[in-house]
């Protein structure tokens, strides 16, 4: 949904990363995987170089009925998105140049990036052509059709 990668921090297992990666491989794109050790560095780093945090929380300034989404448009840098699971560490809150509520009552992490990833592009990116596919789907109003790139549709 418009995302040029995903850093997970702290423990996660080789296999997911590497399913993850050859998604992509597939699919095709520009979309990095990794994994850090330390989030807080991560973001820390993220700023010293320019980039914006935006860390989105249940707690903070929500999406519909202000300017948030605008204001984040408007920054200079790289975003960098932070969703969390349950109990975040303040320094987050604190690190992030945006708490961003998608809504605020409880609702999955993934819908809430998903929401935030449409509003922030505007839709544009449901229509995005990945270079280095292998595979796409053509689109039908019923049944499925995925072909490899290079045959006909």
């Amino acid at each position: 949904f418009g995302a040029d990668g995903i850093v997970f921090a702290g423990e996660v297992e080789e296999s997911i990363l590497e399913k993850l990666r050859d998604v992509v491989d597939r699919w095709g794109g520009p979309f990095f995987v990794e994994r850090v050790d330390s989030w807080r560095k991560f973001i820390r780093e993220w700023k010293e170089r320019g980039g914006v945090v935006v860390h989105l929380t249940m707690y903070g300034i929500n999406v519909e009925g202000s300017d948030v989404v605008e204001r984040i448009r408007s920054t200079d840098g790289d975003i960098l998105v932070v969703v969390g699971a349950e109990k975040v560490p303040r320094d987050v809150y604190e690190l992030a140049d945006f708490n961003v509520a998608i809504g605020n009552q409880p609702h999955s992490e993934v819908s809430a990036l998903a929401v935030f990833l449409d509003r922030l592009f505007g839709g544009r990116e449901l229509l995005r052509e990945f270079s280095g596919a292998k595979i796409k789907v053509i689109p039908r109003p019923r049944g499925k059709r995925v072909v490899r790139v290079g045959e006909a549709g």
